[in-house]
Formats: C-alpha cells, structure tokens, sequence
C-alpha cells in the first residue's frame, strides 16, 4: 500500500519526539503511570506517531484531507 504524503518535515520531527517520549513511558519505563492501562495506550499512541512520521502519511489526516506538505513546484517561465 502506497500512502500520500501529507505531513511536513517539522510535522515529522515532532511526532518523532512525542512518539519516543510516548513509547518510553509507555512500554519502558512504566513507573511514572501508575495504571497499565494507560501506559499501554500511551506507548500505542508513540508507536503509531512514529509510524506516521516513518511513513510521511497520517491517515486521520487523510480521512480529514488535512495536509502539511507542500509540494515544491519548478516555477514555469516564459521566456
């Protein structure tokens, strides 16, 4: 499956950062959330923002036709 990109490369950066901030207390170091539930829902939500950044596409933005990529174009001149 081929997925369209639609997320920009700030949008990547930072989903990579709250992914591994998320899939460390979520899956590593559990001590900070008392419930493991919650930490398990937690670390899921890291893993599918780091998916999405790995992938360049997140699919809630594609059901939603947001987009935070913008496709640099070469500029027609005339001459």
């Amino acid at each position: 499956m081929i997925f369209k990109r639609n997320l920009h490369n700030l949008d990547r950066l930072v989903r990579v950062i709250i992914g591994l901030i998320c899939v460390y207390f979520g899956f590593i170091d559990t001590s900070y959330l008392p419930q493991t539930m919650v930490a398990t829902l937690i670390g899921v939500l890291g893993v599918v923002n780091l998916f999405a950044a790995i992938t360049m596409h997140c699919p809630l933005y594609g059901l939603t036709g947001i987009s935070t990529y913008k496709e640099c174009k070469e500029l027609d001149h005339e001459s």
